[in-house]
């Protein structure tokens, strides 16, 4: 998310998925006393934040199966998840993301976890803007574990007081600062060849220039008219230049190892969701000292939220529904959220953790998210697999990688394609 789980997966066919289950449903029998937890989180940053979770448990006297799958942001993960399931073979608990979730509950194997939240006071504690996305028909069937924030810029902090110690506040200043680090020999831009990565830019320019009001309206309303707008269009030839100072040799490059490449000062900025900071962090960088941490180019406390939650499959063994139990009342434990979410590099969805113990950029991430959710710019992310169903968020990703991949496709020819491919999949 990815992130961290972030992910751009489609299901494979059920034939691949009924093969592949068929092969491990052997292998994956529960254990007594033992959690198997499914993710996809395997960055250095990722793992250190699931090992809050194994050590909390340890204490309990119930043990951690790590069924961590790398690859593809996450997308490797959801597949062999998916074959899973079609082998009558689930884990316990997965991490996955809002949209995703659904899925899995239309397909009968959540268990509902409404008596965990309402012991847990989940509606009182969660923002209610997240709640529609983690719920099924007004029932619990996840329970979040982070709240990141999409929209973000980071800098390496000796590159930038090169040029004034300035962060851009504006595209148009991106733009100029990135070209003078061109000129200097350094990359302008840390980014990695995966697509979510560049719908990610895409998403923070479009708030940029447009506001949130646009991007409730192009995005979550997926409104013809906003998509067809001169905002739109002026995005796309934003997105083209911001991707003009990124190098050439980005395709397969993971995003935290893009992040590497700030930390280092081979590159000076990253648009990356805050998930980045754990990798800043696990190396012992100091937040206005080694790096900066800004909301993307005119975004201001405009806040792009993505959740990771975890979900509980339905077990037979009464060994496994009890721990899953436990696992779900850890996930609700204050301590428990905080010390992950530091880990992480997010916030807690949990609006009654405390702040104090966040860093610099996590302590700005809680004030935004209270001032966003007042002015109307809490935002769902929408590549995360939040704001829209998978066939949207296909048309989207899929118009904007076409882009960014196609250099000879103009704006307008963009623009004509994205409203073309949301009107069939609406």
């Amino acid at each position: 998310m990815r992130k961290t789980c972030k992910t751009n997966w489609k299901f494979k066919s059920f034939i691949a998925s009924s093969i592949i289950g068929g092969l491990v449903a052997a292998s994956y029998a529960q254990a007594a006393g033992t959690v198997e937890v499914m993710h996809g989180w395997t960055s250095s940053s990722e793992a250190y934040a699931i090992q809050s979770l194994r050590d909390a448990l340890a204490k309990q006297g119930i043990g951690w199966k790590d069924s961590a799958i790398a690859g593809d942001g996450g997308a490797n993960a959801q597949q062999a998840l998916q074959a899973r399931l079609a082998a009558g073979s689930a884990p316990i608990a997965a991490a996955t993301f809002p949209e995703l979730m659904r899925s899995y509950q239309q397909q009968n194997t959540l268990e509902s976890l409404d008596a965990y939240a309402k012991a847990g006071n989940l509606d009182a504690r969660i923002p209610k803007e997240l709640q529609p996305y983690i719920k099924v028909n007004g029932s619990y069937y996840s329970i979040p574990i982070t709240m990141h924030r999409e929209n973000m810029l980071w800098i390496n902090k000796k590159v930038l007081a090169k040029y004034g110690d300035k962060a851009p506040t504006t595209w148009p200043e991106f733009l100029a600062l990135a070209e003078k680090m061109k000129k200097d020999g350094i990359i302008p831009l840390a980014l990695g060849g995966e697509d979510w990565q560049e719908a990610e830019i895409f998403s923070s320019i479009m708030i940029g220039l447009g506001g949130p009001a646009f991007y409730k309206s192009a995005i979550v309303k997926h409104d013809l008219k906003s998509i067809q707008s001169d905002t739109m269009k002026k995005t796309f030839e934003t997105f083209r230049k911001v991707l003009s100072y990124a190098d050439k040799n980005r395709a397969g490059r993971d995003w935290n190892v893009a992040t590497q490449m700030v930390i280092n000062g081979k590159a000076g900025m990253q648009i990356q969701g805050d998930w980045a900071k754990g990798e800043f962090l696990k190396q012992n960088k100091v937040p206005g000292t080694d790096f900066v941490c800004v909301s993307a180019p005119g975004n201001n406390a405009n806040f792009v939220f993505v959740s990771d939650v975890f979900v509980m499959f339905k077990q037979k063994n009464a060994d496994a529904a009890a721990n899953q139990k436990a696992f779900s009342n850890l996930l609700m434990d204050k301590s428990a959220q905080e010390l992950f979410n530091l880990r992480k590099g997010s916030i807690s969805p949990f609006m009654d953790v405390p702040a104090d113990k966040f860093d610099a950029c996590g302590k700005q991430a809680i004030v935004d998210r209270a001032a966003s959710i007042k002015s109307g710019g809490f935002l769902p992310s929408f590549l995360e697999n939040i704001a829209l169903p998978r066939n949207l968020r296909g048309a989207y990703v899929d118009t904007i990688t076409s882009f960014a991949n196609n250099p000879s496709m103009s704006a307008d020819d963009a623009v004509k394609k994205l409203a073309a491919a949301v009107k069939s999949a609406s």
